[in-house]
């Protein structure tokens, strides 16, 4: 038996094939006969020595020197067809793809493809023509006849390197001859939460004359290279890599220390605190579980603003040994992660994580409204089916203290803004709109003050039985309060 942890929800049906990475990485390693795949947005990290050392890892468990990207295998046959390589799922890129920030606050991509192969005893102005630009997902993906001809009015010219043989774009959003050739678009993950999402392609056109019969003819196919940037939002201080983003409101963080409290209780009246004891599960039912609570106790500037939990994260860690003492020893980098909340709401589907219903923000049993406190249920089951194991489960939150006129009717809308409710939930502070909290009217231009915070807790599991057959759980918050981002 072992306990059954509230991350292993069920994930997308979308799938990375391990194995197919490894042979583009490493062409020369030897065939795998054994199925290694990924589901949902993990990405695959694979070894060239080993075909059983795969992980599967999500955007913040990448190894160092690798960079989380889109798999999209490049290759070029040079023949008459236009070649376009497609999302094949996700790995952990060692070259060819850089996503970031640069020093002035600008996204920036640094991304390798193959150059064109010389044509030999071809036309003279072929590869003079069939300059390798940078284009937008959107300009790519707009209908042809005949010939593609897309890539020739892009601007946004590469740097041969590798004597010629590859061409580098190091190009952030703010230059003026690329800034209009990249995508942006958001999604919501069960695995990296919010993700800011950045597509474009790089490439060349086919090479195509008019024939005698005044019909056009492609005598050389082109070739397009895809690319996506996926940024998980938590990971990089939520910066919208879109620097003409909309933004209704300038948000300014409060400098002041701010009192706060983040704790597990027993009960649903949040009283009978948890303060660090072993807590027994009873194998044949479902408990009540652990109730958290986050709170804050700010004054003066912040008085009317209300807790916000903007992104809450579980990972979970196996257990992997024992000390000299007996204590466990937990893999370093989490085997699973599931982002269980996003900008105030819990994920409908996922059961083992609960909040008072949507249009109902209040206390779990007093239903007296909850301003400056936000709360979640979090239940614990003995699964009978399971084999006998332990691991640490850690959980955090990212949280914002927003003035509730934010998600008024004239409110913030922009997904990623540090005030702002899910779709999922929309009318859950619809209760919060009191003569106490009285809506102001913002408009436009207004400067928001708000205070970031972020805490975690940790639930460890011990799959040794009992006396009265039940299982101990040792669970301890650790607060890390990081009052500055």
């Amino acid at each position: 038996m072992k306990i059954f942890l509230p991350l292993l929800a069920s994930l997308s049906s979308a799938e990375t094939d391990c194995n197919k990475v490894r042979s583009y990485l490493y062409p020369d390693a030897a065939f795998c006969p054994d199925e290694m795949k990924c589901s949902s947005d993990y990405a695959c990290v694979v070894d060239a020595n080993s075909c059983g050392i795969y992980k599967c890892v999500a955007t913040s468990a990448c190894p160092a020197g690798t960079t989380y990207a889109v798999f999209n295998p490049q290759n070029s046959s040079g023949g008459s067809e236009h070649e376009v390589n497609s999302a094949e799922g996700y790995f952990c890129d060692p070259d060819g793809l850089k996503c970031s920030f640069d020093e002035d606050g600008f996204f920036f991509i640094d991304a390798i493809v193959k150059n064109r192969n010389p044509w030999i005893d071809g036309p003279d102005d072929d590869d003079e023509i069939r300059k390798v630009t940078l284009i937008s997902k959107r300009k790519h993906d707009q209908p042809f006849d005949g010939a593609f001809k897309h890539f020739h009015d892009s601007t946004c010219l590469g740097e041969e390197i590798k004597n010629g043989t590859q061409v580098r774009f190091h190009k952030n959003v703010n230059d003026p001859l690329c800034k209009n050739e990249f995508d942006f678009s958001h999604e919501y993950s069960d695995v990296n939460g919010l993700t800011y999402i950045v597509d474009f392609f790089i490439g060349f056109d086919d090479y195509w004359i008019i024939n005698e019969f005044g019909h056009e003819k492609i005598l050389r196919g082109g070739v397009s290279n895809q690319f996506q940037c996926r940024i998980k939002a938590s990971d990089n201080g939520w910066i919208d890599p879109n620097p003409e983003s909309n933004r209704k409101y300038t948000y300014q963080e409060v400098e002041d220390e701010i009192p706060f409290e983040f704790n597990a209780y027993y009960d649903s009246q949040f009283s009978n605190k948890y303060e660090g004891e072993l807590v027994e599960i009873d194998e044949d039912k479902i408990q009540d579980g652990l109730y958290i609570e986050a709170k804050h106790g700010a004054s003066d500037v912040l008085q009317s603003h209300i807790m916000h939990l903007r992104e809450c994260t579980s990972y979970n860690f196996e257990k992997i040994g024992e000390n000299s003492d007996g204590s466990a020893i937990y893999e370093d980098e989490p085997s699973a992660t599931y982002a269980f909340l996003n900008d105030g709401c819990i994920a409908g589907d996922f059961k083992w994580y609960s909040q008072k219903s949507s249009g109902d923000r209040t206390d779990w049993t007093s239903e007296a409204a909850t301003y400056v406190n936000d709360q979640f249920n979090m239940q614990l089951q003995a699964d009978a089916g399971s084999s006998s194991g332990s691991s640490k489960l850690k959980y955090s939150c990212e949280m914002v203290l927003c003035p509730l006129e934010a998600f008024g009717i004239n409110g913030e809308t922009a997904p990623g803004s540090p005030c702002f409710l899910s779709e999922q939930c929309a009318d859950r502070y619809n209760n919060l709109f009191s003569s106490r909290y009285a809506a102001k009217s913002l408009k436009e231009g207004d400067v928001l003050k708000i205070k970031k915070i972020n805490d975690e807790g940790v639930l460890y599991t011990n799959a040794s039985k009992a006396e009265n057959g039940a299982f101990a759980i040792g669970f301890s918050l650790i607060s890390l309060l990081l009052l500055t981002f």
